[in-house]
């Protein structure tokens, strides 16, 4: 478990503060909800949580989690699908057809 001191919300590339990232996964404090209704627009023109959560920062401790696993751009069409068919093929229920899928589009 890590402190947190601070986050970037897709910075530009060369720009990044670290090789970390975010997977979406938090547990907040009910005050973000306020600091979302007053900020204004972030990062591609969209209210962002991240923004909500660098004020908290200020006043809370945010602590992070590091873990070794496989993770998909979901905000990307292509990793999506990826996530999805990972998904499929790892349960037992939709392994097979999910195979025979895949091979018919093949």
């Amino acid at each position: 478990l890590n402190r947190m001191t601070g986050m970037v919300e897709k910075p530009a590339p060369g720009t990044e503060p670290s090789n970390l990232f975010i997977s979406g996964r938090y547990i907040l404090q009910p005050e973000i909800f306020d600091l979302l209704e007053r900020q204004g627009k972030g990062a591609g023109g969209e209210i962002q949580l991240t923004d909500g959560m660098v004020q908290l920062m200020k006043t809370q401790t945010f602590h992070a989690l590091e873990y070794d696993g496989v993770t998909y751009d979901c905000g990307d069409k292509i990793g999506l699908l990826r996530a999805n068919v990972a998904f499929a093929l790892r349960r037992p229920e939709f392994a097979d057809a999910a195979r025979a899928a895949i091979q018919a589009l093949l």
